[in-house]
């Protein structure tokens, strides 16, 4: 994937003024992007790989996985267009391929074209929609639910990566011990299959309605 497919609905002088000042950056699974309170640089595009949103807690210390970004995604948008530093340290979940779009290419590309204002309005309201979302999910359901919740999300997301229990545990904001535990249940329930680190849904119709069960 490329650039240009990422962004297919510009005019195709923006595709190329993208394409021609892009930075191809390679991370291995560990690698930062950038961390929290670095000054944005630009735009970053996935053009393969995983990347997580990391968030220290100021409280706990611990870290706190917010969101996922893959491939045909973008991200660094919301530091870059608040002129604030990042909030979060953004992390290769696994083996990542990214362009940078420097920060300067991208706001003479929206005076030149609106259009791509209009685009990363749109991604930022469906991000704060599932960051809502997510929000009410963690205040309202018990553990079980969440990690089954987390269970389909993840898999969904990217299917063939092999999420870690502490993966797991960030994104339900709990600890490991307690999603081993939860996956043992789900397990027992003949939700999902563990084989060795490996997670196979076998219900993905009953995790999603384990709720209904859990509130009976």
């Amino acid at each position: 994937m490329n650039l240009q497919l990422i962004w297919a609905d510009l005019p195709i002088e923006i595709r190329l003024e993208f394409e021609s000042h892009a930075k191809s950056i390679s991370l291995k699974r560990g690698d930062r992007v950038y961390h929290q309170g670095d000054l944005p640089r630009g735009l970053y595009f996935v053009l393969e790989g995983l990347v997580g949103l990391m968030l220290i807690g100021q409280t706990s210390g611990k870290e706190h996985l917010l969101r996922f970004f893959k491939q045909g995604q973008f991200f660094g948008h919301r530091a870059l267009f608040s002129n604030e530093g990042y909030h979060g340290t953004s992390i290769a979940i696994e083996p990542t391929v990214l362009k940078l779009v420097p920060k300067e290419v991208i706001l003479a590309a929206i005076e030149k074209e609106p259009i791509l204002l209009r685009n990363v309005v749109e991604v930022l309201s469906k991000e704060l929609r599932r960051s809502e979302t997510h929000q009410v999910m963690i205040l309202e359901n018990q553990i079980l639910v969440r990690t089954a919740r987390a269970v389909v999300y993840l898999k969904d997301l990217h299917p063939d990566h092999n999420w870690t229990r502490q993966e797991i545990a960030n994104f339900c904001a709990s600890t490991v011990s307690t999603i081993i535990k939860s996956l043992a249940e789900l397990e027992e329930l003949n939700l999902i299959k563990q084989d060795g680190r490996s997670i196979v849904v076998l219900d993905r119709d009953g995790l999603i309605a384990l709720q209904d069960r859990e509130n009976s």
